[in-house]
């Protein structure tokens, strides 16, 4: 239970805010580690194979801030798994609808139909909209909500106040 103010002038410290998940963040320093694991993800996207064990490290530092957001707001850090969740049962009924539409347009899918390839991807853009929505729902809930003044159980207002 610490505070995320440093002491080297910058108010932010790195390692404490991107690798622990104890305390409190404050919403502009949730907003500078969120564009770092962003700018880092998108920069490692272009290297092939350690780009996806950069994007699979990363995934700590988001949930360290997302937890610390979430701490800020008197919030147990476990309602950060709502996108993880809400995430696999998107693409399981991705798979499962796309799955039954091939099944009952195969037929169609052999004369090269654009009605039945429509009907294979048409549930898959609803699914990945919604999923979209819920996505960057929660980035803005955890990522705008004012977090609670004075201390609470995760520790002391970051804010000092």
């Amino acid at each position: 239970m610490t505070d995320q103010v440093s002491t080297s002038g910058s108010g932010f410290d790195f390692q404490k805010a991107l690798f622990s998940f104890e305390g409190r963040l404050r919403r502009s320093h949730f907003w500078i580690g969120w564009l770092i694991c962003l700018g880092i993800g998108v920069v490692a996207g272009w290297i092939p194979l350690i780009g996806l064990v950069i994007s699979l490290g990363l995934i700590w530092p988001n949930l360290a801030i997302t937890v610390k957001r979430l701490h800020d707001m008197g919030l147990s850090g476990w309602l950060a798994v709502i996108p993880i969740v809400a995430n696999i049962v998107g693409f399981i009924m991705m798979f499962v609808s796309v799955g039954a539409s091939a099944l009952m347009n195969s037929a169609a899918l052999e004369n090269e139909d654009p009605a039945a390839i429509m009907a294979l991807i048409g549930p898959m853009f609803g699914i990945v909209a919604i999923l979209f929505l819920v996505n960057i729902g929660f980035l803005l809930w955890v990522g705008l909500s004012e977090g609670k003044p004075g201390p609470n159980k995760y520790g002391p207002n970051p804010k000092g106040l």
